[in-house]
């Protein structure tokens, strides 16, 4: 049982789990019925996306295999089986991935090879993008764009108004990464990883961190008075980066400490998800 306890951690089937929102926010932004989210398709493009993410943090976990033994959040306790494990389960994936994209739109499975190579390009073995500072955040920014738009054209085609709307779920995403980077910072610095956070500094990082969530919300709301969004489908979110901001600035202002950056992370968390099952609602109720 603990073999298998520490086979799922490795595998991060926590995080893997939670990646699936991004995708399939592309496809509540899409769908105008309600019977289009029960379609086949979707369910396998669910399928395919673990799949997807899966083979990135297997590479990921198979290139920073030294770093996160420094890493009290990511190091695990497979001992010599590792480096075997990740290998395996890589290439299980990324068949995967492939096959199910490639049975429902070969668009599908090119957009999902492009994301592959942005997360391995940002992983390399210490060469990768996340060994520079700026750098990884791109990526983040880059990696959601193309997957909100994975789920989006699985029902619309893409267009201004889906690339406008994926640059504020990009924002969260790149912003979450800042976070991540800010958690990370002993265990980066101690690897002489150049994140953002180990390169210009917690204090710094912490600043551009909440400067991008609180944009998020603004831009969000500039989409909504442009008529890009709907302000009766979409105020959810703007709740949740209000309530977001209001927190950080009444109780987080100061702390830099790793434990107050893991708390923030579970508050963001809880309250996106919370405005984004708000957001179906609303959604399948106006229609």
């Amino acid at each position: 049982m603990r073999q298998l306890l520490s086979y799922i951690k490795s595998a991060r089937s926590a995080e893997v789990t939670m990646m699936l929102g991004f995708p399939a926010t592309g496809i509540l932004f899409a769908f105008s019925k309600p019977e289009e989210l029960i379609k086949i398709e979707i369910f396998i493009f669910i399928v395919a996306i673990f799949f997807l993410s899966s083979a990135i943090y297997s590479y990921n976990a198979l290139a920073g295999i030294k770093e996160d033994e420094e890493n009290d959040r990511l190091k695990n306790d497979l001992g010599s089986n590792k480096k075997s494990f990740f290998k395996w389960s890589l290439a299980v994936f990324v068949t995967m991935f492939i096959f199910l994209f490639s049975f429902i739109d070969i668009l599908l499975a090119i957009l999902s090879m492009v994301s592959f190579l942005l997360w391995f390009l940002y992983s390399f073995p210490e060469k990768g993008l996340k060994y520079r500072p700026v750098a990884g955040t791109v990526i983040h920014f880059t990696g959601q764009i193309i997957h909100f738009h994975m789920g989006y054209i699985i029902l619309k085609d893409m267009g201004i108004h889906s690339l406008l709307v994926s640059v504020y779920f990009a924002i969260l995403f790149a912003s979450g990464h800042i976070n991540h980077e800010l958690i990370d910072y002993e265990a980066d610095k101690a690897m002489n990883v150049s994140s953002g956070a180990v390169f210009f500094g917690k204090k710094k990082w912490e600043k551009v961190s909440f400067m991008l969530f609180l944009f998020s919300t603004f831009y969000l709301i500039i989409l909504m008075l442009l008529k890009v969004t709907e302000f009766v489908i979409c105020w959810p979110f703007i709740l949740a980066g209000t309530v977001h901001s209001v927190y950080r600035l009444k109780y987080l202002r100061k702390d830099l400490t790793r434990i107050r950056f893991l708390k923030e992370r579970t508050f963001y968390r809880t309250v996106y998800f919370l405005s984004g099952a708000a957001f179906l609602t609303l959604k399948i109720l106006s229609i």
